[in-house]
């Protein structure tokens, strides 16, 4: 019937816990002619019995499955919290992520969209930055995450983005941002009196 070989496994411990087919079919509420039909894969159990018949055989639902994980490495979920004008950005951005939340907000005299981003590309900022119209100042964080909980290692999690460059840093210690807003002021982006 398929490669699922279930019968097969039942067949195999019912053996195992020296019981006959009658006796496994008592104990789950089932008829004799079930469980043979069950063991010459002819027909699979109901899907409110599997769970009993694991439970019996101490086995989880994948082993009755015979489903034997691959180990995969996980993917890196790079998630992006940014600012901009709602005409500012190029909506090919979307093919490069997901854009899971967002709100608008006033600022001094205009509104903005704060935009919670989800992707899987490590030079999100640098895509992000292409699709941005030229001139306008952008700034975000990027915090990298793995099966629910942030990455803390040696490569830089943390991204500034702006018109013309992109500032990695792994912290917000107050030497890299002193660094990046300076770097700003130079290129103009930014008023002194707007530094640290």
């Amino acid at each position: 019937m398929s490669n699922l070989k279930i019968g097969e496994r039942i067949r195999s411990k019912r053996r195992e816990r020296e019981l006959t087919q009658e006796e496994l079919a008592n104990i789950l509420g089932v008829t004799k002619a079930a469980v043979s039909k069950w063991e010459n894969e002819e027909s699979y159990p109901d899907i409110t019995t599997l769970p009993l018949i694991a439970q019996l055989f101490h086995m989880t639902m994948d082993e009755l499955f015979g489903y034997t994980p691959e180990h995969k490495p996980l993917a890196v979920v790079n998630e992006y919290h940014f600012g901009l004008s709602l005409d500012d950005v190029d909506k090919g951005i979307l093919d490069h992520g997901t854009a899971k939340d967002c709100g608008i907000y006033k600022t001094q005299d205009s509104w903005e969209v704060r935009v919670h981003f989800v992707s899987i590309e490590d030079n999100f900022p640098c895509v992000l930055q292409k699709h941005i119209r030229p001139g306008v100042l952008v700034d975000g964080y990027s915090v990298r995450i793995v099966d629910g909980k942030v990455v803390d290692d040696d490569k830089p999690n943390k991204h500034y983005v702006c018109s013309e460059k992109v500032w990695e840093y792994k912290n917000t210690d107050i030497k890299y941002l002193k660094s990046m807003l300076k770097e700003q002021v130079d290129m103009g982006l930014i008023d002194e009196e707007d530094g640290i």
